[in-house]
């Protein structure tokens, strides 16, 4: 009898998947069934037999780790329990093991969402009396997140420019008050581990004798720590199996590194190479594009997709006079497929920066096409949810004074923020955590400082809620709830917040959530559902059988797929992106291109405007450098943007060696001349009675020295000006030369 785990494999896949002892790499193509071998790979392991606790899984989001348990359970009838994404896997490791490192943390430690740390960024500014308005809580979480990927702490940190003693302190800081409130930021689930499985002995021997067999999904999007991590798993066997696409790197601005899967066969000579190259996703048409676009890029493994596929349409290029009508194009063009019998959830909106979704949203409001959002403001961002869930945040980690702070503003106690200090400091000099003192049922007798009726109230309420069992999720959620008071509170307020039924809505889903996790997980408790709350990403809010039509940027829709795709704003400055001025990071751009066009099934829709509405200003768009790498046999133009140029390639003035595809291509359209609308020879609107006052903004006196601020690379300091053009070096961005009449810069 055939064995399942092995049936309707191709040759390539059968040899990933039988593979048992050693390092190997495989290299998986867009659409050539990653998660298949994957998945079947561990399920051959354990008909192999070896033991389910033997086998440590790792990839990216939860909805991956959730749909791999699943197959493998259905395939060898019991799946690992150690198949998780990196950071959920940290958790637990820490968990068991957090308190043998020493030090002020332990297991019941908080997870930190983004909100909470920058919450403690601003509260590390203040303490050390720095302007957050010089000095963005964001931009300085940034570079810290970005120095704990390098494994760098804060007596490491810097390089001499001019803003990093600042950011070095603030981050020494941010790190004392994480310790203090026994909390972990995202990186530190990841650099404690490492540093865990280093210092404390006998440790990692422990690890390896517990996992014999290491998988890791996605590898091209490990950082640094996660790199180090796996080679602290892997033992002497060197049982290593990754899986990745270095054409689908694109993450460094997050702190991906390349370099780990580029060098994979350096760090294992050994390791087996396999390359999947067959596709089961696309058409012809599509891979033959986007088998061109990535062969400009210089640094990557070679491997070109195929697929049985049916040849398929060509790609439509739609060029449109403006970022309005860009979004009523596609709007337009969604309708007539769902006319067609094309469902809302086949079709997918892609864009480079959040920041575009907004005019297509109205289109699609303007035409009652029912829309979602990937990576907007997520469901547990909301402030209802925040604030609900600081009250569970405290009953796991007493410590945590940033949701104890949360809580006081939301139940409006009227204890200010100098009792709260009086009452943090008495906890400190007492070694006890700030909320097991408020929850003393003596309290008033033991706190030294002014007892005040507000106060009072406040530690009783703190002692009931103090006493709701945790063990079991659903009950405690919602007698938490009961004893919080918000639902009474929005309540309340409802005749003037007209958002308050959609407020108590999400409540009454956060209670579902906890039910549908106790159920899930017998035996958990609060701790584990907060933990699984808070490592929920982006993509795992998509919902892919709700008949809606799905917006999200390119980087989140990595790992999905849609019968029809648009990609939009294909202009210079979006995609590629402002900041990709380096070699690298245009590949980079590239290769999120090329994700985008991979992820389409049957059609893809690239877009692109001739003027667009940034900042509050007109300015003129440049067709993106990629349209110029398409195969002009497979893409189709539909030039709206300009009536008089011709839309075939074969036509001798919209196809020259000058002028590429599109025209005035982005190499020869000069960004510096003064664009006037009345006489520019390409003007997309002859007839439109634009004021050319609408396209010089004011000119500011700036001088060397100065501080300002950019909308895109944030704050930076000029460091020479000459015929109004400045030298800037961004705290983020790097340092760009700018001219200052027309790019929106404001001093700080």
């Amino acid at each position: 009898m055939p064995n399942p785990i092995l049936q309707n494999l191709t040759e390539t896949q059968l040899e990933a998947v039988t593979h048992i002892d050693g390092p190997m790499l495989v290299v998986a193509g867009a659409g050539s069934g990653k998660t298949r071998v994957v998945t079947r790979r561990i399920a051959y392991l354990i008909q192999q037999g070896v033991k389910p606790h033997q086998i440590l899984a790792m990839t990216f989001t939860n909805k991956a780790a959730s749909e791999m348990k699943a197959r493998i359970a259905d395939l060898a009838g019991q799946a690992p329990k150690w198949v998780g994404t990196f950071h959920s896997s940290c958790a637990r490791f820490l968990r068991f093991d957090l308190s043998k490192l020493g030090g002020e943390r332990s297991g019941d430690f908080t997870i930190y969402d983004d909100a909470d740390q920058q919450g403690l960024i601003k509260q590390s500014l203040k303490t050390l009396n720095i302007d957050d308005k010089r000095f963005k809580p964001r931009d300085i979480l940034s570079r810290i997140s970005r120095a704990k990927s390098d494994m760098i702490g804060p007596d490491d940190f810097g390089g001499g420019s001019w803003d990093d003693e600042v950011i070095a302190k603030v981050y020494r800081e941010y790190e004392k008050q994480l310790r203090k409130m026994n909390a972990l930021d995202f990186d530190d689930l990841l650099v404690l581990t490492v540093e865990m499985l280093k210092k404390v002995p006998g440790l990692r021997e422990q690890y390896l004798s517990r996992y014999r067999y290491i998988l890791i999904d996605e590898y091209q999007d490990t950082n640094r720590t996660q790199y180090n991590l796996m080679k602290l798993l892997v033992g002497p066997d060197n049982n290593i199996h990754v899986t990745g696409d270095p054409d689908q790197s694109i993450y460094s601005w997050r702190g991906a590194d390349y370099r780990n899967i580029m060098d994979f066969q350096k760090d294992y000579p050994n390791a087996r190479l396999v390359r999947m190259e067959q596709n089961y996703r696309s058409t012809k048409s599509i891979l033959a594009a986007a088998n061109e676009i990535i062969k400009f890029n210089s640094d990557r493994i070679e491997k070109k997709l195929f697929t049985d596929n049916p040849e398929g349409e060509k790609l439509t290029i739609a060029s449109l006079p403006t970022d309005r009508e860009e979004a009523n194009w596609v709007a337009d063009k969604v309708s007539a497929l769902r006319q067609e019998g094309v469902k809302l959830s086949d079709m997918s909106i892609f864009y480079r920066t959040n920041a575009q979704s907004r005019p297509f949203e109205e289109a699609m409001m303007s035409r009652g096409i029912p829309y979602q959002i990937i990576g907007g403001i997520r469901f547990y961002q909301r402030k209802e949810i925040k604030d609900f869930l600081a009250h569970l945040k405290v009953l796991v980690n007493p410590r945590d004074t940033v949701s104890l702070s949360r809580i006081m503003d939301c139940r409006a106690t009227g204890v200010g923020p100098k009792t709260l200090a009086a009452v943090i400091e008495q906890a400190d000099q007492m070694g006890e955590a700030v909320f097991s003192l408020l929850s003393r049922e003596d309290f008033e007798h033991v706190f030294q400082g002014r007892n005040t009726k507000k106060l009072k109230d406040f530690a009783k309420w703190c002692h009931r809620l103090s006493e709701v069992e945790t063990n079991s999720v659903e009950a405690c959620v919602k007698q938490v709830l009961d004893e919080s008071g918000l639902v009474l509170e929005i309540r309340a307020k409802s005749d003037r917040d007209p958002a308050a039924e959609d407020r108590l809505d999400n409540l009454q889903a956060f209670v579902n959530r906890a039910s549908e996790f106790g159920r899930d997980n017998p035996g958990a408790n609060l701790a584990q559902f907060l933990e699984d709350v808070a490592l929920v990403a982006d993509i795992d809010s998509w919902e892919s059988e709700t008949e809606v039509i799905s917006l999200m940027t390119l980087h989140s829709a990595k790992g999905l797929e849609f019968p029809h795709v648009f990609i939009v704003g294909l202009e210079e400055g979006l995609l590629p992106h402002s900041n990709s001025e380096s070699k690298f990071a245009q590949e980079e751009e590239r290769r999120l291109f090329y994700v985008g066009i991979t992820r389409a099934q049957e059609k893809v829709y690239i877009t692109h405007a001739a003027t667009r509405m940034l900042w509050g200003k007109i300015g003129v768009s440049a067709p993106s450098m990629f349209l110029d790498e398409l195969p002009d046999e497979q893409v189709e133009i539909i030039d709206l943007a300009n009536p008089f140029r011709a839309a075939s390639f074969d036509d001798p003035w919209a196809r020259t060696q000058k002028k590429g595809k599109f025209g005035r291509s982005w190499n020869d359209l000069d960004m510096d001349e003064d664009f006037d609308l009345d006489c520019d020879p390409d003007d997309p609107f002859p007839d439109d009675d634009f004021m050319a006052d609408e396209f010089v903004p004011k000119k500011p006196a700036f001088r060397t020295g100065d501080h300002v601020e950019h909308p895109v690379f944030g704050r930076g300091k000029i460091l020479s000006l000459s015929n109004n053009q400045a030298v800037i070096q961004f705290f983020i961005g790097g340092t760009k030369m700018l001219k200052l009449d027309v790019v929106p810069i404001t001093k700080c």
